[in-house]
């Protein structure tokens, strides 16, 4: 998938925090790709995606990014349930983001803090059986070792390792 856009008089907050306009034009340019592989009973989900603009300086994405999930889907007990164990990984390019300023309620240019360039990992088993559906996960595996240097926005850390779980039941009518 190819998206291009073209953005003319745009207007943000500069690294004061002030509002400011940009009169040029920018291009804007995002190719993507997302598949779904199948291998037995393996399964991958992959989406990449590539930007890129004409002034960095003003509008600041990361250059690359990706989301990968990989999971086997099991039956069970004669096909009567479903396990699938997996993990997904998160990966960005590093980049200076825009920061926040609660004040006004706004993101805004900053040149301080770089964030990304490293893989946002989460681990999950989801079990199926009928109509009833479980799922148990372990969000930002990561934070179990090395320092927390993981942002998603400049001055605010990610939440660290959480474990989270649900439950559905589809009841037919």
């Amino acid at each position: 998938k190819a998206e291009y856009n073209l953005v003319k008089n745009y207007v943000y907050f500069d690294q004061t925090a002030h509002p400011a306009q940009y009169t040029g034009s920018i291009s804007i340019l995002k190719l993507s790709l997302m598949d779904e592989f199948r291998w037995r009973a393996w399964g991958i989900n992959a989406q990449l995606i590539y930007q890129m603009n004409s002034n960095k300086e003003i509008i600041r994405v990361p250059a690359f990014m990706a989301r990968v999930s990989l999971c086997p889907t099991l039956p069970l007990f004669q096909n009567a349930c479903v396990l699938q164990p997996g993990i997904d990984l998160f990966y960005n390019t590093a980049y200076y983001a825009s920061a926040y300023m609660p004040a006004t309620r706004s993101f805004y240019l900053q040149d301080e803090k770089k964030i990304g360039n490293y893989i946002y990992m989460d681990i999950f088993v989801t079990l199926m059986i009928k109509r009833f559906r479980i799922f148990i996960k372990y969000q930002h595996l990561n934070a179990l070792w090395g320092e927390n240097r993981y942002y998603t926005v400049p001055h605010y850390p990610m939440e660290g390792g959480i474990f989270k779980y649900g439950l559905s039941w589809s009841f037919y009518d």
